[in-house]
């Protein structure tokens, strides 16, 4: 309830949880990051949301994301955004690979 709160007042739309893997806790987060719709979510990067290594002059630089501390992989946040994406209707959903596989096997 403290996090619903807390997302509210952030003004976190309800619509970001229904991005499948988004949590409560993780809309706060997002919202104290400026991300605060589904569209907003479908425009962020991988590394937006888990960080990124630089190097520079041989020193590396982590850089955090704005889900850091959610142990969020980055296969996890590739398809928290394009789930968004989807849900933006940015792009179409990805066919299901058991349909065409059926087909193929029907032909042969």
């Amino acid at each position: 309830a403290e996090f619903d709160e807390k997302r509210r007042a952030l003004g976190v739309e309800d619509a970001l949880r229904e991005v499948p893997g988004i949590t409560t806790a993780m809309m706060v987060a997002l919202g104290e990051n400026d991300v605060k719709n589904v569209e907003d979510l479908a425009g962020c990067a991988t590394d937006d949301l888990v960080g990124w290594t630089e190097r520079k002059d041989g020193e590396t630089t982590r850089h955090s994301g704005y889900l850091d501390g959610f142990d969020l992989s980055r296969q996890d946040a590739e398809a928290i955004v394009m789930s968004a994406r989807v849900q933006a209707g940015w792009v179409e959903a990805p066919a299901d690979d058991a349909e065409p596989a059926a087909e193929e096997t029907a032909e042969a």
